[in-house]
């Protein structure tokens, strides 16, 4: 199960118990992996993941996180290093943290309770292998950091004029709603931040994001997003 490489863990989970139980739970199926940490809050995740000293190869991070939400400690921890693998866990819907998760960096997003599974995934990652789950990246660590760093805030300060007169024919068939709910996107923001920043419902974000992808040619939001980063270019 190791593929004979030792690695670090780190957990974050803004519960108490249950990341003291996640925290034992993988200790024991995973006796020879090294926990490093595990904290409630995901600024201290964001900021130790960001320290050399104290870097794990593998991050739990909880979806449900109070303050800076698990989608913005996936989009900031990705956009400042390829060196960490992401996996979301929840006890809540797969489905409604899934496709913000993958977009922000994530590789996979997984059900907190089903902890084998999660360890199976960690290993997987940690062994430059993709983990056998529903919801999982079709992009690297190395390919997600590498379109998020490039494009952090990009296009901020570029009006909607100057962007239709240059951008492909697949990014001018977009609305103006659509490249708007697709920038943010790729800055990776949750359905639910880009909702509260243009003004809109959740589901109004999520149908924008489907009909952007298929003006695009993609199956998904996090191909989506790729392709939409692409175009800039």
């Amino acid at each position: 199960m190791y593929d004979r490489r030792r690695f670090r863990l780190a957990v974050v989970d803004n519960d108490q118990l249950t990341l003291t139980m996640l925290t034992l739970l993988v200790r024991r199926d995973l006796p020879e992996v090294d926990v490093t940490w595990a904290c409630r809050r995901g600024r201290d995740a964001v900021a130790r993941c960001l320290s050399a000293d104290s870097r794990p190869d593998v991050l739990l991070v909880d979806m449900s996180l109070e303050g800076l939400s698990g989608v913005e400690v996936c989009r900031q921890v990705r956009a400042a290093t390829a060196d960490v693998a992401l996996i979301g866990v929840t006890s809540f819907s797969l489905e409604h943290y899934a496709a913000d998760a993958l977009a922000a960096g994530a590789q996979c997003v997984m059900d907190k309770a089903r902890v084998k599974d999660v360890c199976e995934a960690a290993v997987a990652l940690a062994n430059g292998r993709m983990p056998r789950t529903r919801y999982v990246s079709e992009l690297t660590a190395a390919q997600s950091h590498a379109l998020l760093a490039k494009h952090e805030g990009t296009g901020a300060d570029i009006d909607s004029a100057t962007r239709s007169a240059t951008a492909p024919a697949a990014v001018v068939s977009l609305t103006e709603r659509e490249r708007e709910v697709m920038r943010l996107c790729a800055q990776g923001r949750s359905s639910r931040e880009i909702g509260e920043m243009l003004g809109v419902g959740e589901s109004s974000v999520k149908t924008y994001v489907m009909r952007a992808a298929k003006k695009l040619g993609a199956r998904n939001r996090t191909q989506a997003v790729a392709e939409w980063l692409m175009l800039q270019d």
